[in-house]
């Protein structure tokens, strides 16, 4: 008698689990043992099943979140600040940026892409962002930039995590390009949002 398709696909909760890379490749690990006990399944299948647990990317650390939050624009509650305040924090600045490097672009929205950060001594944070669908040679595209840009750094302030890094020295710089053509820079020093 075959055994019932919900045992088949079932997947492990991940609440029991660790960590979201644990859940992911006992998820995945599952789908393999699944696939292996179904009739036909081959040994290519299980194996793309293991190969894809062991890419499975990791999660974020705390401040390599933190920084992303200021570019999406969503607070995170302050975690991974206390990389910043118990060690060096151009090193830690520096580590987030790589692994938001490694993690790969993120889409924000339709038209704008987040490529990474870079740190900079001094405690300056770098992030790259590129916009597609209009033409940064225009005037009016320009001229719309420079309008934009208090606007827009006034939303950066916003973020209720952005003056707490502030007050600890960070720096932070928008980069928006369109293709290898600068569009605009928001540099936020780290007194600009206070009292904001």
């Amino acid at each position: 008698m075959p055994p019932e398709p919900a045992a088949i696909h079932a997947i492990p909760d991940p609440a029991p689990c660790r960590g979201r890379r644990t859940a992911i490749r006992l998820s995945l690990l599952a789908a393999a043992l699944a696939l292996s006990a179904t009739p036909g399944a081959t040994l290519a299948a299980t194996q793309a099943a293991t190969q894809a647990a062991t890419m499975a990317a990791p999660p974020l650390s705390e401040l390599a979140t933190l920084l992303l939050g200021t570019v999406r624009g969503k607070p995170t509650g302050m975690h991974g600040v206390t990389r910043l305040t118990t060690g060096d924090a151009d090193r830690q600045l520096r580590l987030a940026c790589q692994e938001l490097m490694r993690a790969g672009p993120v889409d924000l929205d339709d038209t704008t892409r987040f490529d990474g950060c870079v740190a900079r001594p001094g405690k300056i944070v770098d992030f790259h962002l590129k916009v597609s669908g209009i033409d940064a040679s225009r005037d009016d595209t320009r001229d719309f930039m420079a309008t934009a840009k208090p606007i827009l750094e006034r939303g950066i302030c916003r973020n209720p995590d952005v003056p707490v890094l502030g007050k600890l020295g960070i720096r932070l710089r928008y980069h928006y390009a369109v293709g290898p053509k600068p569009l605009v820079l928001l540099d936020i020093p780290p007194d600009q949002c206070r009292g904001k």
